[in-house]
């Protein structure tokens, strides 16, 4: 009968634990889902306030010069 006590008791520390991992990734799946969101409400940003291309924007991008 001891061996069952004792199997339950490993089982019940087993299911402990691994309820306290399953949390922890959890958590740390919000952490980098938070992460991401905000680089890409950054991004956004940056791009709405970035000038929009036009044709004198290239103007003297390229220069041949001659030596």
């Amino acid at each position: 009968m001891s061996s069952i006590t004792g199997l339950s008791s490993d089982f019940g520390n087993q299911s402990l634990a691994l309820a306290m991992t399953k949390r922890a990734n959890d958590a740390n799946a919000q952490q980098a889902l938070q992460l991401l969101h905000g680089a890409a409400q950054s991004t956004e940003q940056i791009q709405a306030a970035a000038p929009t291309a036009n044709a004198t924007d290239s103007l003297g991008a390229n220069i041949d010069i001659k030596v």
